[in-house]
């Protein structure tokens, strides 16, 4: 019976000292410059006209992850080594640039008139959402597979 109690105690407190860590998450602007090389190299290289209205850097005890808002509108998120995650839209067409070119010329070809409102990336692949909620699933290579549900 103590020892079961015993380990209640230690389970609750790991999980709320975890809690608090996770409280102390650290959001704060930073410059351009203060980005990881990649996110810098990409948005030099896909957004070179833009202005950023804020760049954010979301730090916690796991990971740093950074958030990029443009003047346009678009949203690109990074990884804590400036690797993109994902790209909203938000009313703006995305430059091609940022799809592999299997990618651009599928939905060239296919979906030709359809904007874009989401790319991202994921574990296997890259999810690509039109502004009319259709979403196509694609390899990491770029080919297509589906039609997401």
């Amino acid at each position: 019976m103590k020892t079961t109690i015993g380990y209640s105690k230690t389970l609750f407190l790991t999980v709320a000292s975890m809690l608090c860590f996770a409280c102390n998450a650290q959001k704060r602007n930073i410059p351009l410059t203060q980005l990881p090389a990649n996110a810098q190299s990409f948005i030099k290289t896909n957004f070179p006209n833009q202005a950023t209205t804020y760049i954010i850097e979301d730090q916690d005890i796991i990971e740093t992850e950074y958030k990029v808002l443009f003047s346009s509108g678009v949203e690109v998120e990074f990884d804590d080594k400036g690797n993109w995650e994902e790209i909203e839209a938000n009313n703006t067409i995305l430059p091609n640039t940022i799809y592999p070119t299997a990618i651009a010329d599928y939905v060239a070809k296919n979906y030709k008139g359809h904007t874009v409102d989401k790319f991202e990336k994921k574990r296997a692949g890259f999810n690509l959402e039109f502004t009319n909620d259709l979403e196509l699933e694609f390899d990491a290579s770029g080919k297509f597979l589906r039609i997401d549900n």
